[in-house]
């Protein structure tokens, strides 16, 4: 018997780092906003629908069921489903919402696909609450939200040779990044989406481009994988090692060398300054 589900490819992320101009930098921070403010509009619309689902009748008559029961399992499943039907709980229905949300200015900023992976986002986030995998979800403040990704190489968001791009807007790669070999190959595999991340380091903004890709990753030539048997006994300050040709101890970080006489210096001076600053409290 054949089974239906999807195979799934191997996949590995690179990211590289982008070169983005203020005028870009406006726009992608635009953009950005929009997206804070869609996937926010969509936790709050789901968790809406989750509260009324839960307060309804049929979801407490399915709840009533003891799991034991299989003879009712059916029932069971066919009264959830048919609460999940009347309050359009289901990320479908929750892109039908997004849709409307994206008729206003938001819509200037973001496109279809980019909406659609907010949803299926936002609704994995709130079916966790619905399943008891989490309590709460957590609304994205001001500058939460700092990924954005496409559905596919072909959504708005792509790759092309050595730049992103998005909606009118280019976004190159550094060029210090081009004698790389860990990007020479990733340049040889099919990319499968992008996502753009933005960070805050040192005070400033820096965009970064996430390419998922199909395949393996690179590796180093010194970093070869090893067929033998090899055991591990991890210490609080040591781990050791035994394999069928080498055994080895080794402490997770070399011995702290502390120059107590430095510290004891420093230490007098600072307590001769705490004195001069506080006569009052010396006698």
């Amino acid at each position: 018997m054949k089974s239906n589900s999807k195979k799934m490819s191997e996949s590995f992320v690179c990211e590289i780092p982008l070169r983005v101009t203020q005028v870009n930098a406006n726009v992608l921070n635009a953009r950005f906003e929009a997206s804070r403010q869609m996937y926010n509009a969509l936790l709050g619309e789901g968790m809406r629908r989750l509260k009324l689902m839960r307060e309804s009748r049929i979801y407490q008559q399915a709840r009533a069921i003891s799991l034991t029961d299989a003879s009712l399992h059916r029932e069971r499943m066919r009264l959830f489903k048919q609460a999940r039907d009347t309050y359009e709980f289901s990320e479908y229905a929750l892109s039908r919402y997004a849709t409307q949300v994206r008729n206003s200015w938001l819509g200037e900023h973001l496109d279809a696909h980019t909406v659609q992976t907010l949803t299926k986002r936002a609704f994995n986030a709130v079916s966790r609450i619905a399943y008891g995998k989490a309590k709460k979800v957590r609304f994205k403040g001001k500058r939460g939200l700092h990924s954005v990704e496409g559905k596919s190489q072909g959504s708005a968001i792509k790759w092309k040779d050595d730049h992103v791009v998005w909606s009118g807007i280019s976004l190159p790669m550094v060029k210090d990044a081009l004698g790389d070999p860990v990007i020479s190959h990733m340049l040889a595999h099919r990319v499968k989406y992008v996502r753009l991340v933005r960070r805050v380091i040192k005070g400033k903004e820096q965009f970064y481009a996430q390419l998922v890709l199909e395949g393996k990753p690179y590796q180093k030539p010194k970093n070869k994988h090893g067929l033998e048997v090899v055991g591990l006994d991890i210490g609080p300050s040591t781990i050791a090692y035994v394999g069928e040709a080498k055994a080895s101890l080794t402490m997770f970080c070399k011995p702290i060398v502390r120059n107590h006489r430095e510290i004891r210096r420093v230490q007098r001076h600072i307590d001769r300054q705490r004195r001069a600053n506080n006569s009052d409290c010396y006698d």
